[in-house]
């Protein structure tokens, strides 16, 4: 018993280790490629990071990211994402916390403050691809025929591991995205959603 709770310590020791590393690892590697940091960002583990040409990427202050196999189970080993495409934006308000989360800009995507987001939730504005078949066969009439539309989340929203926010979406203030969902329309200020498509559960 006793070995086995030494091997668990080194373990987490290692864990911690590595962690600390990777904060400081990707806080430069953030603002080497001309992302906006606020104060005191934590950003735990490894983290796909790619900003697109003439696009922007901020964040404020207290912005904690936990990725791959960091802190929090429900990541298991996702890598978190943040990327952004030609003449896009993320926008990201203060006191927010991201577990293994895909954030993906075609257009616009913007975050509210005291925002939490679930494990391996994703957000999408585009369809990424054309929904023409005829125009999928040809990689340039593809990019060219997607369809974007930004996606707004309000303050003090709590979204529930594994959901999809799609293109167009705007979240208000106070809402519950339960587990699972994929949010296709806008949701009201002060209600929990769930399901697919989601729809309001209830009034908070």
């Amino acid at each position: 018993m006793e070995r086995k709770q030494m091997i668990n310590e080194l373990i987490i020791f290692s864990m911690r280790i590595k962690s600390y590393l990777f904060r400081h690892l990707n806080k430069l590697k953030f603002i080497l490629l001309g992302v906006k940091l606020g104060k005191k960002p934590l950003i735990y583990n490894k983290v796909y990071l790619k900003v697109g040409r003439n696009s922007s990427i901020i964040i404020g202050d207290n912005f904690v990211f936990t990725s791959g196999n960091a802190v929090n189970p429900l990541c298991r080993n996702l890598y978190g994402c943040i990327a952004t495409m030609p003449n896009a934006r993320i926008q990201i308000g203060n006191n927010v916390g991201l577990s293994s989360t895909c954030i993906w800009a075609y257009k616009s995507i913007i975050i509210g403050n005291h925002v939490l987001i679930g494990g391996d939730v994703m957000l999408i504005d585009s369809d990424a691809h054309s929904l023409n078949s005829w125009d999928r066969r040809n990689s340039e009439r593809d990019r060219e025929n997607r369809k974007s539309e930004g996606i707004v989340i309000g303050n003090d929203v709590l979204i529930g591991t594994k959901s999809i926010i799609l293109k167009g979406v705007h979240i208000g203030d106070r809402v519950i995205v339960g587990a699972g969902s994929v949010v296709t329309q806008d949701v009201e200020n002060d209600c929990i959603v769930a399901g697919n498509p989601a729809k309001v559960i209830r009034k908070i």
